[in-house]
């Protein structure tokens, strides 16, 4: 995509240096999954991903993958952004299980409406970095 620049190195993004975030990165490279933690004990989704649960603070995680059914809540135009040399769009989309994530909307203002089918796109920024964002359905 034309509009996508990455302003830092990847090298200088590794400010959280969690083995949950490397292995969430890792998905949506590798894989182009948009993925969350589940707790085994107690059931509870984390996202982003954890490596204990936030719920019952226990130490069993489980991979999940998400990103269907999402309906968007909310967007707006992002004016300056470090990713993206165009005005982005971005917005709250309601995830089934999960609650509202932020995240790149993947199409222009006139074509979104509240409460709109979406679904997840992943998008690449480069070779390493890989971003999340959702689209309209069909």
């Amino acid at each position: 995509m034309e509009n996508l620049f990455d302003v830092f190195a990847l090298e200088a993004m590794d400010y959280f240096g969690t083995e949950a975030t490397h292995e969430y990165y890792r998905r949506l490279r590798e894989e182009r999954r948009l993925c969350a933690t589940k707790c085994a004990a107690c059931g509870a989704l984390a996202w982003p991903p954890r490596e204990f649960c936030p719920a019952c603070h226990a130490g069993s995680m489980a991979w999940v993958e998400i990103g269907e059914g999402a309906t968007l809540y909310a967007f707006t135009t992002q004016r300056r952004s470090l990713r993206f040399a165009k005005p982005d769009v971005i917005g709250l989309v309601d995830l089934p299980g999960l609650g509202r994530i932020l995240t790149r909307i993947g199409a222009p203002l006139d074509a979104l409406r509240i409460g709109m089918a979406m679904r997840f796109e992943p998008i690449d920024v480069n070779e390493k970095l890989v971003l999340h964002q959702f689209v309209p359905v069909g």
